[in-house]
Parts: C-alpha cells; sequence; structure tokens
C-alpha cells in the first residue's frame, strides 16, 4: 500500500519527530510500518530517529531496510554510511559513501569527503587524494579538504603540489598552526629557508609549545629555540 502523508498517523508521528519526541515518534513510525511495510521513507525516518536517539545498530538496521526497499535512495546510502563511521566500521561505511557518489545524490559533496577521510585513516593515500581532490572540485567553498591533501602531499614529498592547497587554506585560517608548520615544512622541502623559517616562527607564534617548529628553526638558523 501506498504511504498516504495525509493519514492522521503519519501527521502525528512528523509532530513527534520535529518536535524531537523521539520515543513517541519512533513508536509512531514502526506502527506505521505495519500499514505500509513496503515504504521505503518510513525505514529512513526511523533510522533518523534512531540516529538522533544514539540508537546506532538499530539506525544501521532501518536504513539497511530502507535501502533494501528503494536500492537507489541516495540519502538512506548516506546516513547508514554516517552511522557505520560512527561505530568504526570504517570499511563498510566507505562502501556506503562510495555507493552515493555513484548515485550523484545530493550528499555527493560530504560523500566524497567521508571517502577521502576514510581512505586516509585506512593509509590508502591514492584513494584518498584523489577523494579530496574531487571534493574541492565540487564544493570549492569548503576548506577542509585541503588540509588532508596538504598533509598527503607532504608525506609523499610533493612539497611544489602541497603549496596550493595549504596556501588557500592559510588564508582561510591564519591563527591554524598546524597548516602554518606544514606550510614551513613544504618549502623546506624546496629549499625556500626564508619562507619556512616564516612559517615556522608563524606557527610558534601561534602554538609556543611546537616542539617540531622549534627544531626546525634550530636547523635553519643555527639558533637553539627554547
Amino acid at each position: 500500500m501506498e504511504l498516504n502523508q495525509s493519514d492522521q498517523k503519519f501527521i502525528e508521528a512528523m509532530s513527534f519527530q520535529l518536535s524531537g519526541d523521539w520515543k513517541n515518534a519512533e513508536k509512531a513510525f514502526v506502527g506505521l510500518t505495519e500499514k505500509y511495510p513496503e515504504n521505503h521513507f518510513l525505514y529512513f525516518l526511523l533510522g533518523t530517529n534512531c540516529y538522533s536517539q544514539g540508537k546506532l545498530n538499530t539506525a544501521i538496521d532501518h536504513f539497511r531496510k530502507s535501502i533494501y526497499l528503494k536500492p537507489d535512495f541516495g540519502n538512506a546510502y548516506y546516513e547508514l554510511g554516517v552511522c557505520q563511521y560512527r561505530v568504526g566500521k570504517l570499511q563498510h561505511a566507505l562502501e556506503s559513501f562510495t555507493k552515493v557518489g555513484e548515485l550523484k545524490n545530493q550528499s555527493h559533496a560530504m560523500a566524497l569527503y567521508y571517502v577521502g577521510l576514510i581512505n586516509f585513516m585506512l593509509g590508502q593515500d591514492a584513494a584518498a587524494s584523489d577523494a579530496f581532490a574531487r571534493f574541492r572540485e565540487v564544493s570549492p567553498e569548503s576548506r577542509i579538504a585541503n588540509f588532508y591533501l596538504g598533509q598527503l602531499k607532504l608525506k609523499r614529498n610533493e612539497f611544489a603540489d602541497a603549496l596550493e592547497p595549504l596556501n588557500q587554506l592559510v588564508e582561510e585560517t591564519p591563527h591554524f598552526a598546524e597548516v602554518q608548520y606544514m606550510l614551513g615544512v613544504a618549502h623546506y622541502g624546496l629549499h625556500n629557508n626564508m619562507e619556512a623559517i616564516r612559517h615556522f616562527r608563524r606557527a610558534l607564534d601561534i602554538n609556543p609549545n611546537d616542539q617540531r617548529s622549534k627544531t626546525r628553526l634550530a636547523l635553519l638558523t643555527d639558533t637553539p629555540w627554547s
């Protein structure tokens, strides 16, 4: 039976949901699934409800049921991925977020971010770099991918390639000590010693306890930094 959104029980369930009355909303949605057992959207709503209550494994079950009923439901794949990520099922989360990208869903941009992040955490650098680069393309106003791209480029000694994302990031967040340090490392790798010194000093201005910057400055200036 097709879900009738004028059904008073559905209106009541949504009212509970929107007011944050999670337990009564869950009970109401469960009741509706008995009346509309093949409706994917009800299971999706149950998934978001259980997620809001912190019942992540139950939410996962509901999102999977929603996907079973509607295999191209990108929003359900995205929310499933978020739940799987939060419970530490990284490989499963990676598969869910990758599926969102394949479906070109409206959550495509953030799915790419998670694909990059999980690959980064798993040490799969090439896949992480590709995902973060694609995330920057589809979400150019975001700078979060720049940080990870910078790290990946530095890890692979691609110092010149690290400068563009890091310079863009430091324009937005000039008081981010770690980015100043990373820029120092990039310039140091390129033998731009004066620029490296400038960034390491800036990192120390922001975070006086940064021993890495002190060590780098001591090497560059032959002066101990305490």
